[in-house]
């Protein structure tokens, strides 16, 4: 899995298909990226919080996508995640749960 880092890519992704959860909200792209892997992207906005929060809630997103998109995410797609303010207070497992559900969503629609 690759991450994302081109705002074009970012707004790509934000303007397709979209799965809500507690914690997150994950887009993925209309149309494939042209590569092998998935990429992923991941935005925190500042009304969440100082640096040090976004940060944090960062780490945990990527951490989540690392153990979920390993199997479960189409292969030449490019997805955002966008963390809601409960990111930060929510134990890891539901923060993975949610990750899970919205990306079967996602992968529920065809290509």
């Amino acid at each position: 899995m690759t991450i994302l880092r081109k705002r074009a890519d970012f707004l790509a992704a934000q303007g397709g298909l979209k799965a809500g959860a507690p914690t997150l909200l994950l887009s993925r792209a209309l149309a494939p990226n042209g590569l092998e892997e998935p990429r992923l992207g991941f935005t925190v906005t500042k009304k969440i919080g100082s640096a040090v929060v976004r940060n944090r809630i960062k780490r945990r997103l990527r951490e989540a996508a690392r153990l979920v998109f390993r199997d479960g995410a189409v292969a030449g797609y490019d997805y955002v995640a966008i963390a809601r303010p409960a990111a930060l207070t929510a134990d890891f497992g539901t923060l993975l749960d949610d990750m899970k559900r919205a990306l079967l969503r996602l992968t529920a629609h065809p290509k």
